[in-house]
């Protein structure tokens, strides 16, 4: 009879919960609605970053400082200053009576936030 010695180790494994991907997340979306004013060449800006209360206020003041620009190109400018890059633009179309067409588009962006 053959007697072999066996070894065994245990390691504890973190679980990657919703809270610690969210925690650690490397990246920041940002979904940007942006229609036109009527009777008026400034672009209204809604910016949302998601739910929370920061993300919130964030979302909120980014609006605030984006309404009454008068180009897509200063929106994505000063998001691109703000270290986010886009990731697809989309068209949104509402209906009525029948018809319907082009009434904004949509920036989705993000911002890289891995420590480097």
């Amino acid at each position: 009879m053959t007697i072999l010695p066996i070894k065994a180790f245990s390691q504890e494994v973190p679980s990657d919960s919703l809270a610690n991907l969210s925690r650690n997340a490397m990246f920041t979306y940002a979904y940007i609605q942006i229609e036109g004013k009527l009777l008026s060449k400034k672009l209204k800006v809604d910016v949302d970053f998601g739910d929370t209360p920061e993300q919130l206020k964030a979302g909120k003041e980014y609006s605030d400082k984006l309404t009454g620009k008068k180009s897509y190109a200063a929106i994505l400018n000063f998001m691109v200053q703000n270290k986010f890059e886009l990731v697809q633009t989309l068209g949104y179309t509402e209906a009525y009576s029948g018809t319907g067409g082009t009434t904004g588009i949509v920036f989705i962006m993000k911002k890289n936030t891995a420590p480097r």
